[in-house]
This record gives structure tokens, C-alpha cells and sequence, in this order.
């Protein structure tokens, strides 16, 4: 299956906006998510681990071991160059790993804190993955998803990134560029906030870049995936629905303890 090179979008941004501002942004955006201020010596596992900031943020909040994993070995260089540079010596790990892999994702243990945030969604056995992701979670551990919301829209957004993904880089760059107005508009009619001032992830021209290419691309209501990961044995805590439509709807479980 053919698809978009997230390692190669995660390693242009990472050269031109990874900081320290990031980290401090990313660090905020767990805190809120997960309501809690510090991770405390927890274990952390980060599915999609895409640039690293946010495994470098656990580590910055006092999580304990944090291992973040990725397909895409360009992801893999991006995190550690950006570990290289914002925490050196911290004991925070990177490797490639697919979370379609049961056996390799159980040979990493069990977590306190396992987050996949954007990730599952785009492995093309989202439910695969997610099953495999949840096995992870320590007794007591929590469970991090973001999952893009299905929308009447969602067939079509799924077509259009198939085709990004199968034109020449030219064209790939036009269609960017038209969609950055269309996305722009869009979220600033929903939200009523400027676009351009993201809170988490990248900035909104490579968020634009990974939303059009984006593909494989699945996606689920937030009762869809309550109802698959409770069948996993978590509970969900906590649910932050989309602000935009086809955006991702955040969800945080919890595995009962022993």
C-alpha cells in the first residue's frame, strides 16, 4: 500500500521549529490532557512518535523511562536529533516498530502511560493497532488515543489523500497549497480562532501538508472507539471531542488496577 512519508514532514518541521518553546507547548497540552501536572517516575511509551517532542515532554513533566516508537525510520532521526539537542543524556529511547506487530509490541513491556496520539489512524488496521497499542497498558496504566472523528466528509478527505499520494511532487505541492486556504477558512469559521495559532504538533503549513497527504486514513466516532477499547478491558475517563469536524477526538482510558 502506498503511502505519505510522515517521516519526511516530521523531519522538515523538526529543522525549522522544534524548540524549546515546542517542548514547554507540548508539556502544557499532556498536562491538560491527562489532568495531572507531573508524570511522577511513570513509564511512558509514545506509538507515532513522530518528531519526539512529546516522549521529550513526559520526560521534562518527571515521567520515568519514556521509549517512543515509530514505522518510519526518518521519524526515528528526527526525534533523536531533536532528544540530541533539547535533552541530552535523558533517559528517553527511540525505535522503530510497527504497531501492527503484535509480537514485537509486546516484547516492549507494559507502560504506565502509553499514548498514541494521531498515529493508529494511519497504520491501515487502525483496530489492529489499536488492540495491540491497548496490551501495553500497565494494570492502573492509562491509555492515550486520538482518533479522527467520522464525518460525512471522511470518504471524500480519504480519496483525496489517495490521490495526493499517487501525483507528481508538483502537483502534491499545488494541491497543498489550495487546501491550506480551504483549511484555513474552514477551522476559522468552526473555532473563531486564528489557525496559524496551533497549541500542540506542528505548525499549520506542515499540519496542512500531513492532513492532505495523510495516508492510510481511517477513522471513528468517539462511541466507536469507547465502545472497541472497553472490549480491550480499559474504561474511558475522559473524552475531548474535535474542535473542527474531521479532526481528532481525544480520548484517555484507564485499565483498572490488579
Amino acid at each position: 500500500m502506498r503511502g505519505f512519508d510522515f517521516g519526511k514532514n516530521w523531519q522538515a518541521f523538526s529543522s525549522e521549529h522544534v524548540d524549546e518553546g515546542r517542548i514547554a507547548v507540548a508539556a502544557r497540552s499532556l498536562q491538560a490532557l491527562l489532568g495531572r501536572e507531573e508524570l511522577g517516575g511513570a513509564s511512558v511509551l509514545d506509538v507515532g512518535c513522530g518528531s519526539g517532542i512529546f516522549a521529550i515532554a513526559a520526560h521534562r513533566l518527571g515521567a520515568g523511562r519514556v521509549l517512543g516508537v515509530d514505522i518510519n525510520p526518518r521519524s526515528i532521526d528526527a526525534s533523536e536529533r531533536n532528544l540530541a539537542r533539547l535533552a541530552p543524556g535523558a533517559p528517553v529511547t527511540f525505535r522503530l516498530g510497527s504497531a501492527l506487530d503484535r509480537a514485537a509490541m509486546d516484547g516492549l513491556g507494559q507502560f504506565d502511560l502509553v499514548y498514541a496520539w494521531g498515529s493508529l489512524h494511519h497504520t491501515g488496521a487502525m483496530h489492529d493497532a489499536i488492540t495491540n497499542t491497548a496490551r501495553l497498558v500497565a494494570p492502573g496504566g492509562t491509555l492515550v488515543l486520538a482518533i479522527y472523528n467520522r464525518h460525512i466528509t471522511s470518504p471524500i478527505w480519504r480519496g483525496i489523500k489517495w490521490l495526493y499520494n499517487r501525483v507528481p511532487g508538483f502537483v502534491q505541492r499545488l494541491m497543498a497549497i489550495v487546501f491550506a486556504g480551504v483549511i484555513y477558512l474552514a477551522k476559522l469559521a468552526v473555532t473563531r480562532r486564528n489557525p496559524l495559532e496551533k497549541e500542540r504538533g506542528m505548525d499549520f503549513w506542515y499540519d496542512v501538508i500531513d492532513w492532505v497527504g495523510g495516508y492510510p486514513y481511517e477513522y471513528a466516532s468517539p462511541a466507536e472507539v469507547e465502545t472497541f477499547v472497553q472490549g480491550l478491558g480499559l474504561t474511558l475517563r475522559s473524552l475531548a471531542p474535535a474542535q473542527v469536524p474531521t479532526g481528532c477526538n481525544e480520548l484517555v482510558f484507564e485499565r483498572t488496577p490488579v
